[in-house]
């Protein structure tokens, strides 16, 4: 069964923000694909979240912002794992990755880039 289309929305993050999110997925993929009645909604994060790093390395010039569709549900999932790896973040220092988690955060509770963010 195929998702309406109305339950798709885009997701923008800064082209540094989804790399952090590919790769903090990649990390716990292999947990999250054991639990049977979330490995559908896994594999296809995990598909999306793949397309879209081809579609990055295939580039010349790497654009600064990043969209790609999302059901609810996987908004909804992707929101909940990165606020359960934000807990675990470092917080301050030079590290920042806790701060594009956040942007993640933001962007997947519908709340976009945010084109006024400071940039370092």
């Amino acid at each position: 069964m195929t998702e309406p289309m109305q339950d798709v929305q885009p997701v923008t993050l800064s082209s540094q923000a989804f790399l952090i999110l590919c790769r903090l997925y990649d990390g716990c993929y292999d947990d999250l694909k054991q639990n049977e009645p979330m490995r559908e909604i896994v594999e296809s994060i995990a598909d999306m979240l793949l397309a879209g790093v081809e579609t990055l390395e295939k580039q010349e010039t790497k654009p600064k912002t990043i969209t790609f569709p999302l059901t609810v549900q996987q908004a909804f999932f992707l929101r909940r794992l990165v606020v359960e790896l934000l807990a675990h973040a470092p917080q301050g220092g030079e590290d920042k990755s806790a701060e594009w988690l956040q942007e993640c955060l933001t962007a997947l509770s519908g709340g976009g880039v945010q084109s006024n963010a400071p940039s370092s």
